[in-house]
């Protein structure tokens, strides 16, 4: 599951780095400093008590590594129960949900006379997106249902199209992503609020939010930056525990400030945080990244 969270001024921007392509924020002097050099997996996480309200020392831990590295993996205390942050029953019906929800649009697809698979050629609808040509990596954007503002989250969705889904979620799906949802919302929107509360007084959003879906055959995809602006965090939340095989995300810490092409990690190498189910991974935008191919023959 992932989440875009969005800085005040790209709402005010219209979304530059997502609709106008426009430069955003200029990067502040004390964001020019982060260090591009091979990273461990332990020096981008960060663990976070079981009661998160009751320590908020790790939340301003997360921001600091956040904004050094572009990058913070937010993982259960060593000493807890197992698990993730979010509860394993949230993220199984979640993922249910999900999984629910692809093949409804497959249906409707295939009622237009389209090959759903997208082997054939990939597609692009509200509902749905075939990433690759073999069919094995699909999007499935849904509309932010969590969080407490929801008349700015429903208006930056309606401007950047989010809100726009077109086929109204399943009554059980939309319980199941709320609920997913409101998890997110209470482990990384203080995170993402302390990172720029550092430098002004200024809350976050979500702009936009679905289902990455990465089935058994997918192929790794190329390097890149998911755009040149600052003020946008990608938040990432494994639906199942993550291993090697099954096509993780990997990144290159400290590259979300770095002039360097997309073939750093040639150089730096990468780093691939293997989460458990409900973990949480947050990287700045500009970070180089990409999704891993899934090579388990039986685990999408």
């Amino acid at each position: 599951a992932a989440a875009l969270f969005v800085h005040p001024t790209q709402i005010r921007n219209k979304f530059s780095g997502i609709i106008a392509g426009r430069t955003g924020r200029a990067i502040s002097a004390s964001h020019q400093s982060s260090p591009l050099a091979a990273t461990r997996f332990e020096e981008i996480s960060v663990s976070v008590p079981q009661k998160i309200n009751d320590n908020h020392r790790w939340v301003d831990e997360a921001a600091q590594v956040l904004e050094k590295w572009g990058a913070v993996a937010l993982v259960s205390e060593e000493n807890s129960s197992g698990g993730g942050l979010i509860a394993g029953e949230i993220c199984d019906i979640a993922n249910h949900a999900a999984t629910s929800r692809m093949e409804d649009m497959h249906r409707r697809i295939e009622s237009r006379g389209l090959d759903p698979s997208g082997v054939e050629e990939p597609y692009r609808f509200s509902e749905i997106v075939c990433r690759d040509e073999g069919g094995k990596r699909f999007d499935v954007p849904v509309a932010f249902l969590g969080g407490h503002d929801k008349a700015v989250t429903n208006r930056i969705a309606r401007d950047v199209g989010s809100g726009r889904i077109g086929t109204p979620l399943a009554p059980f799906q939309h319980d199941a992503i709320k609920e997913l949802h409101n998890g997110i919302d209470e482990i990384a929107k203080p995170v993402v609020d302390a990172l720029w509360q550092r430098h002004e007084e200024l809350n976050s959003h979500v702009a936009a939010s679905g289902f990455l879906i990465n089935k058994p055959g997918s192929q790794s995809q190329n390097w890149h930056r998911d755009g040149p602006d600052e003020g946008f965090i990608d938040c990432f939340v494994p639906l199942i525990d993550l291993t090697q095989s099954v096509g993780p995300t990997a990144i290159i810490p400290g590259t979300h400030t770095s002039t360097c092409g997309v073939d750093a990690y040639k150089k730096y190498g990468d780093c691939v945080p293997i989460l458990n189910k409900g973990e949480l991974l947050l990287f700045d935008y500009r970070t180089i990244h990409r999704g891993q191919g899934n090579r388990k023959k039986s685990k999408t």
